[in-house]
């Protein structure tokens, strides 16, 4: 508190006292060709509480922005959810409901199954974090020894009911695995303490899209303010922080919002660290293309949080220079801002009397504001029981033409006109993963059609990565090893490049060679539990059982609900002889997922070591519900009912 008055007083006395010119000091060496003292990486972030001294207005306007509610901890205020004792979201395919509730002043979320009236399996988890801000969706984070993961359910706002998160529907819920990378917090949050030796842990998180998002980092504009440096802003630049509106063309103004408004298949440059790498002042373009799907037709189908591509679609846009705070102040909550606000900056352009509706029509139909005909609510190809106003502004499409079939026809790096075959190849492997659940193979042709391209411009070895990624998908573990010839795992640079030719060498039963490439990718990434499941699998085959238990054990204490991880270690003490917590092993597993296979085959073969059979029946029994053409699973039943 003393330091923000500090601040505060600083600033307050020092403008009063004391005027310099906004010329940029000249014993700095800058990282950009844009003058920003802040774009350089050492420049250190310092929080917006510190930007609250100097600038209290709009740090309390901001706070009921949907950035500045983007996310917090679980408590009843932040939530905008309803809670009763009815609250059940039932998924039909898998066959689990979903009951969220308040404990005190703690959220969870309660998984169950009932099987002819009885609870056959129930799973608690306690809910760290809500991410959204309210005005279409609270979704729900986990946190285990700072590891992020996504809750099934999510609460819809606009609808007011709760439902399977996105993603998780049509079977395709991971229940309480999918994690919450370093990209999802990159856009959702404000800049957090991600360990790079992970793909989903966090030393500390933010609380909410700051000021620093928009503006970057504020260390050196902190230090120079605290030194005495006042700049007039109405007659000089302030050089030691960005403000968007003053960068020196719209592409770099822009490229603030499509940071995060303009969600797609974002692949980054090849010299680009992570996805914290971008800062306001530099061009988006720079740090990596952002693929989005093209339809043909009325082009009314887009991803939820694309409005900063739609936009560019306007002959508004296009015509002129207006830009996305054109309509909208960033420090103003949109649901705070008057319809008139809207309308007025509209009629700058156009007047009233051009539009074909009466104002008695107006009036009835839209309540005489214009984006409601020319950025309808319109629902996104991503986000279930939502709708947004469709930032590609235009005519009204005549109802006779809105029940038109609009067919995908191809992917475009919304943010660069001129992206490399390499690239577009990247995004149409990545599109194929995050956004078709691995169905529409037309997708994998396209980037081998890219691939292909770019063997004009890229040597061979730098295109391994997007080539093994490609021969993955397509399960072609042949062609990989083949691709790979004498390539040593370590000048494998990417983890998961390691880890999938090591696949292809387990699929193929090469073990040596796949726990050579599976401990690559493990000393690339060592936090990810993943590789380091595969790799203890690798030593399991090759009875190397005192190693497994090591690495597993290790996994388990950095992830204890790894399921996979779980039930390798059981069957690790099944082969050293320790029956009774190779049971207890097999027991965790099945608690946290009562329908995995592996868990439920050696679980039964434990049981038939120790002659209770009946239970063995039992478990194959439930494998046979959800895998009917399971073999195994077969064959050891009939063996025991003969």
């Amino acid at each position: 508190m003393q330091r923000s008055l500090l601040i505060g007083f600083l600033c307050l006395f020092l403008v009063l006292v004391w005027r310099c010119s906004g010329d940029v000091p000249q014993n700095i060496v800058l990282d950009s060709s844009l003058p920003y003292l802040n774009l350089h990486d050492t420049v250190s972030y310092v929080g917006m509480e510190t930007c609250r001294a100097c600038h209290a207005n709009k740090f309390e306007t901001f706070q009921h922005t949907g950035m500045g509610l983007s996310f917090d901890v679980a408590t009843h205020s932040k939530s905008a959810a309803r809670f009763d004792k009815h609250t059940v979201v039932y998924d039909s395919i898998n066959q689990f409901y979903y009951h969220p509730f308040w404990r005190n002043d703690s959220l969870f979320i309660q998984e169950y199954r009932v099987e002819k009236g009885d609870t056959t399996h129930q799973f608690t988890q306690y809910i760290r974090y809500i991410i959204g801000s309210g005005q279409h969706t609270n979704s729900h984070i986990y946190e285990e020894n700072g590891y992020l993961y996504q809750a099934p359910i999510t609460f819809y706002t606009q609808k007011g009911i709760w439902d399977l998160a996105p993603g998780f529907g049509s079977g395709f819920s991971s229940r309480f695995q999918r994690i919450i990378g370093q990209e999802c917090m990159s856009c959702h949050n404000g800049k957090s303490n991600f360990v790079s030796e992970s793909e989903n842990k966090f030393l500390k998180v933010a609380h909410g899209i700051d000021c620093e998002r928009c503006h970057g980092a504020g260390g050196e504009h902190i230090r120079r303010k605290l030194a005495g440096e006042v700049i007039d802003t109405a007659l000089h630049t302030d050089y030691s922080i960005v403000n968007p509106r003053r960068l020196p063309s719209r592409d770099y103004q822009m490229s603030v919002c499509q940071r995060c408004h303009l969600q797609g298949i974002a692949v980054l440059k090849k010299e680009t660290d992570d996805f914290y790498t971008f800062r306001p002042g530099r061009l988006l373009s720079d740090v990596m293309d952002v693929y989005l799907p093209e339809y043909d037709g009325n082009q009314t189908q887009f991803i939820m949080a694309s409005q900063a591509h739609r936009l560019t679609k306007s002959q508004c846009y296009q015509k002129s220079e207006m830009n996305c705070w054109t309509c909208h102040n960033p420090h103003v909550s949109v649901r705070q801002t008057p319809a008139e606000h809207f309308n007025a900056t509209c009629q700058k352009c156009h007047q009233q009397k051009t539009c074909s509706l009466s104002e008695q029509q107006r009036q009835k139909q839209n309540k005489n504001n214009c984006y409601a005909c020319h950025l309808p609510p319109s629902p996104s190809i991503d986000i279930p029981h939502v709708t947004v106003h469709d930032h590609y502004i235009r005519r009204p499409i005549p109802e006779r033409e809105k029940k038109k079939v609009e067919k995908f026809i191809g992917l475009v790096a919304a943010n660069n006109p001129h992206p490399s075959a390499l690239s577009r190849a990247q995004g149409y492997l990545h599109y194929f993963e995050s956004y078709t659940s691995g169905k529409n193979k037309n997708l994998l042709d396209s980037a081998q059609y890219y691939l292909n391209a770019a063997t004009q411009k890229y040597a061979p070895h730098q295109l391994l990565d997007a080539t093994i990624h490609l021969y993955y998908l397509q399960e072609n573990y042949e062609k990989i090893i083949a691709t790979i010839n004498k390539i040593a795992p370590q000048n494998v640079q990417k983890a998961w490049t390691a880890y999938r030719i090591g696949e292809a060498f387990w699929q193929q039963k090469n073990i040596a060679q796949a726990e050579s490439f599976f401990a690559r990718a493990n000393q690339l990434l060592p936090l990810q539990s993943d590789f380091q499941n595969k790799l203890a699998a690798c030593y399991m085959a090759n009875s190397q059982w005192q190693k497994a238990e090591q690495l597993l054990n290790q996994l388990l204490k950095e992830t204890p609900k790894h399921v996979s991880a779980l039930t390798n270690l059981g069957f690790v003490y099944v082969n050293i002889g320790n029956l009774s917590r190779a049971e207890q092993y097999y027991q965790k597993a099945l608690a946290l997922d009562p329908d995995y296979t592996a868990a439920l085959m050696n679980y039964a073969a434990l049981l038939l070591l120790q002659q209770d059979k009946a239970k063995a029946r039992q478990l194959l029994g439930k494998v046979l519900q959800k895998q009917p053409n399971n073999d195994q699973a077969k064959a050891i039943l009939l063996q025991l009912n003969r």
